[in-house]
């Protein structure tokens, strides 16, 4: 035992070192190199600072593409072309957000990131170089009121209430019994060797729900910065829930989820949560999709894999972000080598609790502890991925089409025609309003309308601010897809699948050219 007490310290010492910048900080050897990195991002920040720069810039989406990383950090809003390098480390939502967003249109993200303030608009303006004179997929129509109404109007709730749209403090309350839960009831599945077998599926299925919850819970609100007003807090339970907890990955979360997921909603060809080629795919959500046998079943087949969805994320991070730098129709912007260390760092420390500890120093059964950890995960996918799929993939809900055969190689100036908030009041389902129990959860995913228009607002304020926007959706005649329960939320879903696996049979779709 003694010998697995010294290892296991020496194992924990190099993964808070790979970890934790202080730690590392003690080393000379990483001293050194910090200093020599450090010199050379002062050289590069210096040479890029020489150069003369034209606020008369022409840019195509490719050239912005270009400038996609710390050393050159382009941002197009609204047609202009924005040089923020100098500004990553001061910017208040953080140096991770905006270099996320760089070398990209990220019209999208600075309307829904900064909803209630006219102050970073006007903080740009000094970063001006030029215009984008492509993007790279069609851009939406100008709001017409619709969203703007709706941001007055949550302002104007939140200022008269005095509340921080991103208080911690309720996810906080949540949390902490959470974890003491999901840590006992691991113990009790993987470590307690009194209780039978039959009783420990029964504590997992508790432990996989529970896993489900952290990160329906505070990491979702860390990754849309909705934990607190600093990117510490975001930065810190970020990683915390969804990197060392999880085994997953914040950064490949953000990058499908953020970027992707939330500004281009239910559009095939542009959203990486649903299917982007016309055949192959082992599900048919659009039209599009060339229909073949096996859709006749799908609606049968498909919730049976999505108990996948928690061991493909552990999958999926690795091999399709970190080395492929892809996700999707989603380019993956450089990562950083701190970055893949913290990543490898987290993936060793979730193995060694999760794995090491169980097996290795309390001896548990190599069978007993693959067949509770397989199941434990398929209740943590499950759980995961019928909260996900009801919310957007039913026939309540709207999907849209990015005809990338009609955009040339060199970029689109083409619109499409339809509003961005309303694209997410069409594309989105919400359920249960007012119920505070299936609210907890499926972690406000039932006010998911509410999370698009508003992600960087904490998920415990949607119940208070749904019927601002249900008042505003009744003045501009939108159809707001709100449910009874998650029994229709489900039936939607289900019907969604088994209509699409009829040949011919089309279910809430809109082309957009």
């Amino acid at each position: 035992m003694e010998g697995i007490i010294t290892q296991f310290s020496i194992l924990f010492l190099l993964i808070a070192l790979f970890t934790f910048e202080g730690l590392f900080k003690l080393l000379p050897l990483y001293s050194i190199l910090a200093e020599v990195y450090s010199l050379y991002l002062d050289r590069q920040k210096k040479v890029s600072q020489q150069i003369v720069i034209s606020k008369n810039q022409k840019f195509t989406w490719q050239e912005l593409k270009k400038h996609d990383n710390q050393s050159s950090a382009y941002v197009a809003i609204k047609g202009k072309v924005y040089d923020v390098t100098s500004f990553l480390n001061n910017h208040p939502g953080g140096r991770e957000f905006l270099l996320l967003n760089c070398g990209r249109d990220a019209s999208l993200a600075f309307q829904s990131y900064h909803p209630f303030s006219e102050k970073p608009e006007k903080l740009l303006e000094k970063y001006l170089i030029g215009d984008l004179i492509t993007t790279e997929w069609p851009t939406f129509k100008p709001d017409s009121g619709f969203y703007k109404e709706c941001t007055e109007r949550v302002k104007n709730y939140f200022q008269s209430k005095g509340i921080n749209p991103k208080t911690p403090i309720p996810g906080l309350i949540r949390a902490i019994p959470l974890w003491i839960c999901f840590f006992y009831t691991f113990y009790l599945t993987f470590i307690d060797d009194s209780f039978c077998l039959c009783k420990r599926i029964i504590i997992g299925t508790i432990f996989g729900i529970l896993q489900a919850l952290n990160t329906l819970h505070l990491m979702h609100d860390a990754s849309h910065g909705a934990v607190g007003n600093n990117e510490k807090w975001w930065w810190f339970f970020g990683r915390l829930t969804l990197d060392y907890i999880s085994g997953s990955s914040m950064l490949a979360w953000q990058n499908q989820h953020v970027i992707g997921h939330h500004q281009y909603t239910n559009i095939m060809g542009s959203d990486p949560d649903i299917p982007q080629l016309k055949e192959g795919d082992v599900r048919r959500l659009v039209k599009e999709q060339i229909w073949c046998t096996m859709y006749k079943y799908q609606h049968l087949y498909m919730p049976v894999l999505y108990g996948l969805l928690s061991l493909r994320s552990r999958y999926y991070d690795v091999f399709e972000i970190f080395l492929k730098e892809t996700d999707g129709p989603v380019k993956v912007n450089p990562i950083s080598l701190q970055d893949k260390l913290r990543q490898a760092s987290s993936k060793l420390l979730w193995l060694f609790w999760r794995y090491y500890l169980p097996v290795c120093v309390f001896g548990m059964t190599q069978a007993q502890f693959w067949f509770l950890f397989i199941y434990v995960e398929f209740i943590t996918g499950y759980w995961l991925a019928i909260n996900f799929q009801v919310s957007h993939v039913s026939d309540e809900a709207e999907f849209f089409y990015n005809n990338m055969d009609k955009v040339a190689k060199n970029g689109t100036n083409e619109q499409w025609p339809i509003e961005w908030a309303i694209l997410q009041i069409k594309s989105s389902v919400d359920y249960s309003h007012g119920n505070w129990l299936m609210t907890y959860l499926c972690g406000a995913l039932n006010y998911q309308v509410i999370h698009h228009l508003f992600p960087g607002v904490s998920q415990y304020l949607y119940p208070e601010i749904a019927p601002i926007v249900l008042e505003v959706c009744k003045k501009y005649n939108l159809k707001y897809n709100l449910l009874p329960g998650f029994k229709e939320a489900w039936n939607g879903h289900f019907n969604h699948l088994k209509n699409m696996g009829k040949l011919k049979k089309f279910v809430g779709f809109a082309k957009m050219e």
